[in-house]
């Protein structure tokens, strides 16, 4: 942990450490392990799509998915276009079931981030998706210890004042 106002923590990296996934292809056939079990896996990408859908289309929410319920921390990412520009990323530092969260953070990501207008139905079809699933945080030794691309990052202010 850093010292003075604020700390990071950056994801320690291991062969299974994240996976996107692509909701118009199946990129992983068989997901990733978290050493019990099947945790990141194509289907979450195709869950957010049949989500997205319901809700821009004013549908029940798809049926419960088949893969793993257990609690992470997670966040859903929307991209457009064949530049795939960013247009909408939110998510949870919280540990949530995943069926549930995936299901909260599709809708929340799509049409609740500030910094865009709402995703629209004629978006859906130019539309990526990927799930990051967060695991295996560490302590930084410094500010500087992470790399861009490679690591994501958790700043914790202490003592936070003003």
């Amino acid at each position: 942990m850093a010292s003075g106002c604020c700390g990071t923590k950056k994801q320690k990296l291991n062969n299974n450490s994240s996976v996107p996934c692509n909701g118009t292809t199946s990129l992983i056939p068989n997901g990733i392990r978290n050493g019990m079990g099947l945790v990141a896996h194509p289907d979450m990408c195709y869950y957010c799509f049949d989500v997205l859908y319901c809700h821009l289309h004013s549908l029940e929410p798809p049926k419960s998915p088949d893969f793993c319920h257990d609690p992470y921390p997670l966040f859903v990412t929307w991209e457009i276009g064949r530049d795939r520009r960013l247009r909408g990323c939110i998510g949870t530092f919280n540990a949530i079931n995943l069926h549930n969260g995936i299901r909260e953070y599709a809708v929340t990501s799509a049409v609740k981030d500030s910094r865009f207008s709402p995703i629209s139905r004629e978006e859906l079809t130019k539309l990526h998706v990927s799930v990051s699933i967060l695991r295996h945080f560490e302590d930084g030794a410094d500010y500087s210890d992470w790399e861009v691309g490679v690591h994501g990052i958790r700043i914790e202010f202490h003592n936070e004042k003003g």
